[in-house]
């Protein structure tokens, strides 16, 4: 029988970065079977001769990463689980302007909040028990934001003051974990000024943005509204520009021979699923208790063509290889804005086809009401016709013929057909109320749809074409045509609120 330690993996407490002639050089053991890069193959003899470079003249390397490990695809996964869970909440409720600053202001958090963690494990992320560890906190702090975000609302935080008191302290222990991560590396590159300077710098600016967390935490009152939340987007960009940057001055820090351009790959298609998912919950909504028309079968196979052709058109232009750092930082730190107008675009897209069906409820009942009262002058015959009707409905509804008349059936069949913009498969069966006054406030929210939805859209292909023009130094005909195709449409769509902007109902969103 093979010894125990054959037949099982060893999991070190504590596993070096570097690469193992790094770790000789520092004075530290190997753990990894890898060549030195001093080591090179002699074509005569085929044998292997040693470099005569002095020890102190090679410079400290850390290990390559060039395919994204399980435990950060895990880590991905929480991600698309935490933006599934908020994207549910924001769904069940009525969206309005506010709404949407709230849901783009969550999603900034969330994304920044993976980043930092990313910008660590690509470059210094090695399997340990401390590294696990450590994973097991970030994901806690993961779980956190789905908890705490379903009550975040920028609208007043005077009402739901202890809610932004939690996320600073979310983002406080978020903080503190990175600290700990980059004192870790510190340890094992101490000696090596080159190396030492940057970790230096990024547990500076990590340290300063985990004491203003701290403070923030007391900025929030059950008294006054404040903006001081702001601050949390502001330390973020300012970390993230500052980790970049020093990465560019010291490039023993650089992101060059990492997995970063695949990991915000991974992150865009996980976004992409995250679309389907919404699609088909709308899917699922609208259909309850009806059968697919024409118009709304053409709507879900227009959505999935578009979210297909956004995959298409993001990762037909990728080349990985083709990266220098300074435009690999730009395109990663660009894919912010990208997602979230990818993100409200997709989520745009699940919600036109719940207005489409709606919209199809709305004719049908308005074109069965007014045949009937065209049908007869004798208003006993129209009444006969009413209730024949009704009670069709009733069936289609699965309403309780016994609990209504005429009169409370059209108040309740007008509040099924905004739950069912609402996406959502229940109504209310209590006191009847102005039907109309409900569809107009269910048309304003599609009025904000509207607009969202073709700027978001215009926006996905603007920061495509920029991501385009970023990625690739040397283009050829067909990018600059990709990068102008892409610009000329998308500033068209965006151009379409102005369609908006002449249009006024009563009901009409101000732009």
């Amino acid at each position: 029988m093979a010894p125990l330690r054959n037949r099982y993996k060893y999991l070190p407490f504590f596993a070096s970065p570097l690469e193992e002639h790094s770790e000789h050089n520092n004075g530290h053991a190997s753990h990894a079977p890898h060549f030195p890069e001093d080591f090179e193959s002699s074509p005569e003899k085929g044998q292997i001769k040693h470099e005569t470079r002095p020890a102190h003249a090679r410079e400290l390397t850390f290990r390559e990463r060039e395919e994204a490990s399980s435990i950060e695809l895990f880590d991905d996964l929480f991600f698309v689980a935490n933006l599934s869970s908020f994207t549910g909440t924001q769904t069940s409720t009525a969206l309005q302007t506010i709404a949407v600053k709230s849901y783009v202001g969550f999603f900034a958090l969330l994304w920044f909040n993976w980043l930092q963690v990313t910008l660590y494990d690509v470059r210094f992320g090695v399997d340990s028990v401390f590294e696990r560890v450590c994973k097991a906190l970030h994901l806690g702090v993961m779980i956190a934001f789905a908890v705490v975000g379903t009550q975040f609302d920028t609208s007043d935080t005077a009402k739901n003051f202890v809610n932004f008191q939690q996320f600073s302290c979310i983002m406080l222990v978020s903080k503190v974990i990175l600290l700990v991560q980059y004192g870790y590396i510190l340890f094992w590159v101490r000696g090596h000024s080159k190396v030492v300077a940057p970790l230096l710098i990024h547990i500076a600016v990590y340290a300063t943005g985990a004491v203003i967390c701290l403070g923030l935490i007391f900025s929030f009152n059950d008294h006054t509204h404040t903006l001081s939340y702001v601050a949390w987007y502001v330390i973020a960009i300012i970390e993230a520009l500052v980790i970049f940057a020093s990465s560019s001055r010291w490039r023993s820090a650089s992101f060059m021979r990492t997995n970063l351009n695949e990991r915000v790959g991974l992150l865009t298609l996980i976004i992409l699923g995250e679309g389907v998912i919404v699609l088909t919950k709308s899917m699922v909504y609208v259909t309850k208790g009806q059968n697919y028309s024409p118009a709304v079968i053409g709507q879900i196979i227009a959505s999935v063509l578009v979210i297909y052709f956004l995959y298409m058109l993001y990762f037909d232009q990728v080349d990985a290889k083709r990266f220098g750092t300074i435009r690999q930082q730009f395109w990663a730190l660009a894919h912010f804005p990208f997602h979230v107008a990818l993100v409200l675009l997709l989520e745009g897209t699940s919600r036109l086809v719940t207005w489409r069906n709606a919209t199809e409820m709305i004719n049908y009942l308005s074109g069965q009401l007014d045949a009937i009262y065209y049908s007869s002058p004798n208003t006993t015959i129209i009444a006969s016709a009413l209730g024949t009707f009704a009670s069709d409905m009733y069936t289609d509804f699965g309403a309780d013929a016994s609990k209504y008349n005429v009169t409370t059936f059209l108040s309740t069949l007008a509040t099924r057909a905004k739950a069912t913009v609402k996406a959502s498969a229940s109504y209310k069966t209590g006191a009847p109320k102005d039907p109309f006054k409900d569809l107009k406030s269910v048309a304003h929210v599609y009025d904000l749809v509207y607009v969202y939805f073709f700027v978001a859209a215009g926006c996905t292909l603007l920061m495509m074409a920029a991501l385009i023009a970023v990625s690739k130094r040397n283009k050829c005909l067909g990018d600059y045509v990709a990068v102008a195709l892409r610009g000329t449409v998308g500033f068209v769509l965006a151009c379409v609120v102005g369609v908006i902007g002449n249009y006024n109902p009563p009901y009409a969103v101000s732009v």
